[in-house]
């Protein structure tokens, strides 16, 4: 039988303590011994640290054969005997395998008194790993109604599937990037912490994490006992040093703001501690998400957008103020995200002199200024009944920020994801490029947001300008070298259309 893969090295005293998805199964939330059997995890699952040498019993396994172990003869039966061998009490074995070999997996550990907890879809695939929903028929109903981006096709196929969900063993084997949750019989309950830190009583959980991978957050749907809903959700990082205690003070503080404009949000239930991650236990909100419906439903565009300014507008008008165009602002806001991106840019050098001249002529003017979400999203958006906003993910808010920032990247992010865009560039273009599928109603929607925030157009440039390099800037932050960077790309447009840019905002 071919060995494990390597453990990782280094002094684990010298490297943060960060979590594997797959340790949030466990009933305290951690695994203090992980084992990693086969060489096909994937990364967003992986442990930092994991000691295949140890004897000791294992918290956690993770079994994750490549297509040559699961051909060599004799492989998974020694896999999974280990698997038996080496599990500790209230340990969680997690199996990641090719859809042909489930049905044989789960013999083996039917043989080896192992019991399967349940069976979970990993979406869009086990590499991102965006969704983790357990094949059951409650999370599986809520994921797909909810929370998923179907177009409508692939969501009357969806709902065929959530008829054989509980009961074929058969269909559950046959998905490509499902997982099989395995545990000893009698042991404490999965996700026994987090229901412990909720209402004591156990139930079934759906995951979601970021496009950010380890480096985002993890918000769990808690569905307490046999209820249909969610009764909680709770929000963490798996990185120990994450920003939820500084999020929960925003939400306390600008939520209310935003719930006198007409948006619902969230209480706050709890700020939590598990094995020093802090945990934000909130109320869920009615609705759907506005991202999934505009997936499912374009033809709703114009009418989420419409939607959407009215809010704005009531929002913008509740927390107007006004602010100084000091040079702090202006650099934090706009010539330091320029900095950072220059190299990164054709022309970048002229782009930032043409910036740094617009903000001297601009420093010193007392312009209003706006609460601002700051990531709103489609995603971060739901649409409950009458038409109710819903908005979450308060991390990134300011209680006074540049005015229009939420609103031009609000409309490109809907334009993208009703037009199906691939490319944010396109959306972008559509939105704001004369001539665009959506140039005129985004005009007239902007015209409607001047009305409550009255600045001149050089503002009002500029914003637009402070917005995308925001963006971009966060993303530069955020991504691999080697990974798409959408958002440089419309800056990088912004480097060679300034004077369009600026017609575009007196039309």
């Amino acid at each position: 039988m071919s060995q494990y893969p390597e453990p990782a090295h280094g002094s684990e005293a010298a490297l943060p303590r960060l979590l594997s998805l797959l340790e949030l199964f466990h009933p305290d939330g951690a695994a203090q011994r992980t084992l990693v059997i086969g060489g096909n995890c994937p990364e967003i699952l992986l442990p930092l640290h994991y000691d295949n040498d140890t004897t000791e019993d294992a918290d956690l396994i993770i079994l994750a054969p490549t297509t040559a172990e699961c051909h060599a003869t004799g492989w998974l039966q020694g896999a999974v005997h280990s698997v038996s061998q080496r599990l500790a009490a209230d340990g969680v074995a997690y199996a990641i395998a090719p859809p042909w070999t489930r049905l044989r997996i789960r013999t083996l550990l039917h043989a080896c008194d192992l019991s399967i907890d349940q069976s979970i879809l990993h979406l869009p695939d086990q590499d991102s790993s965006r969704y983790l929903i357990p094949l059951s028929p409650t999370p599986a109903r809520y994921a797909v109604s909810k929370l998923l981006s179907l177009t409508f096709h692939k969501r009357l196929l969806a709902a065929v599937g959530l008829c054989l969900i509980g009961s074929s063993k058969l269909f559950q084997s046959s998905l490509p990037s499902a997982g099989l949750l395995v545990r000893r019989p009698g042991a404490r309950p999965t996700f026994e912490w987090l229901f412990r830190l909720n209402s004591g009583a156990n139930g079934s959980l759906l995951i979601t994490t970021s496009s950010r991978g380890k480096e985002g957050s993890v918000v769990i749907h808690c569905f307490p006992g046999t209820a249909e809903k969610p009764a909680a959700v709770a929000k963490l990082t798996l990185k120990p040093a994450g920003s939820l205690i500084g999020e929960a003070a925003t939400h306390r503080r600008l939520g209310p703001s935003a719930c006198a404009a007409g948006a619902e949000v969230s209480r706050i239930l709890s700020l939590a501690s598990f094995n020093g991650h802090p945990v934000l236990l909130q109320t869920p909100l009615c609705g759907q998400s506005i991202g999934a419906l505009l997936a499912s439903r374009p033809n709703r565009l114009v009418g989420i957008l419409e939607r959407l300014v009215l809010w704005l507008e009531s929002w913008n008008r509740y927390t107007r103020t006004t602010m100084p165009l000091d040079i702090g602002l202006l650099r934090r806001e706009i010539l330091a995200p320029a900095e950072l991106l220059a190299a990164q840019l054709e022309a970048g050098d002229e782009y930032q002199k043409w910036l740094k001249t617009t903000c001297g002529a601009l420093a010193g003017a007392t312009i209003p200024s706006v609460t601002t979400h700051n990531d709103l999203t489609m995603w971060n958006l739901l649409l409950g009944r009458h038409a109710q906003l819903g908005v979450v993910d308060w991390e990134s808010a300011r209680e006074k920020d540049l005015p229009f920032v939420d609103f031009f990247y609000a409309v490109a992010d809907a334009v993208a994801i009703a037009r199906g865009f691939e490319e944010r560039s396109k959306a972008f273009e559509a939105c704001f490029v004369a001539g665009g599928a959506y140039e005129h109603i985004v005009g007239q929607l902007l015209v409607r947001l001047r009305r409550v925030v009255n600045v001149p157009d050089a503002i009002v440039e500029l914003c637009f300008h402070a917005c995308w390099l925001h963006h971009a800037a966060n993303e530069f932050r955020a991504v691999k070298p080697s990974d798409p960077r959408p958002f440089l790309k419309i800056v990088q447009w912004l480097t060679r259309n300034r004077p369009r840019v600026g017609s575009w905002v007196r039309a």
